[in-house]
């Protein structure tokens, strides 16, 4: 018989797997903008880049550009990216990978991470969302196409 302990601990357990993507939804390698300029440089002064300062200097044209449908072994991805200023304003999902419960609870959580991620960080530079593979990889490859559209080389 399980102790009340063995019991609490595996029941514990079980509901960080169940939890899953709700606990699981950060980034592995995660971009961070930052300022370095005084740890980098000494303190001379001068600053480096931070990511939304380059993507204003991208020379993107302003407007609204839909990325490939990128097909995912789940299904298809498609985004669209809005460019004002020459900064990503926003990115919207137009398809995404579902039609069963799984994917479809993954990926009600997963897109809008991605759709924040691109516009916060102003790059796709940064990691999966955990246990989202397949979905944050589709939804990189086409955010790239719509980006590549726009002359964005943020």
């Amino acid at each position: 018989m399980r102790t009340p302990a063995a019991f609490i601990s595996g029941m514990a357990t079980m509901g960080v797997l169940a939890g899953g993507i709700a606990w699981g939804t950060g980034f592995a390698n995660q971009a961070t903008p930052t300022d370095t300029s005084a740890a980098s440089n000494g303190g001379s002064g001068s600053t480096n880049p931070t990511p939304t300062e380059t993507a204003a200097a991208s020379g993107a044209k302003d407007g609204t550009y839909d990325g490939d449908t990128v097909q995912t072994r789940y299904g298809p991805m498609q985004v669209e990216v809005v460019i004002k200023n020459g900064k990503i304003e926003s990115a919207t999902t137009l398809q995404h990978p579902g039609g069963d419960g799984t994917s479809d609870q993954i990926n009600a959580q997963v897109v809008p991470i991605l759709n924040n991620a691109i516009v916060q960080y102003q790059t796709l530079n940064f990691g999966n969302v955990s246990r989202a593979t397949i979905s944050t990889n589709g939804y990189k490859q086409s955010a790239q196409s719509a980006l590549d559209k726009a002359g964005f080389t943020g």
